[in-house]
């Protein structure tokens, strides 16, 4: 069994909450802490690689600067005549603003 090592508790998201990474990449928020996140995606993220995140739940809008942690296939997809590949990506808030994790924390609450 791994061991834990998250410094906060991650919550998951009751409410649909959709992101951006750098203004290419859609996402969906698959769960949230207050110092870091898990999402989902299409394309690839790279580990050790600073990403901006735009998250939007409800009518919170909350950009955060946050860090590729680990990246991994979570199954494939029908896309046309292809599969597209799906990736989870697990972040961590860089520099995070305490106002802004508590507003995107609050607006994932059902």
């Amino acid at each position: 069994m791994r061991e834990e090592r998250r410094r906060a508790e991650r919550q998951p998201v009751s409410a649909r909450v959709q992101g951006m990474v750098t203004w290419e990449i859609a996402t969906a928020l698959v769960d949230v802490s207050a110092t870091g996140a898990l999402v989902e995606h299409l394309h690839m993220m790279r580990p050790g690689s600073v990403y901006q995140v735009r998250f939007v739940a409800r009518e919170a809008v909350v950009d955060l600067a946050c860090r590729a942690v680990r990246s991994y296939i979570v199954r494939q997809q029908p896309s046309g005549e292809a599969n597209e590949l799906v990736y989870r990506t697990g972040l961590e808030f860089v520099e995070p603003d305490a106002g802004a994790i508590s507003q995107l924390l609050a607006a994932t609450q059902a």
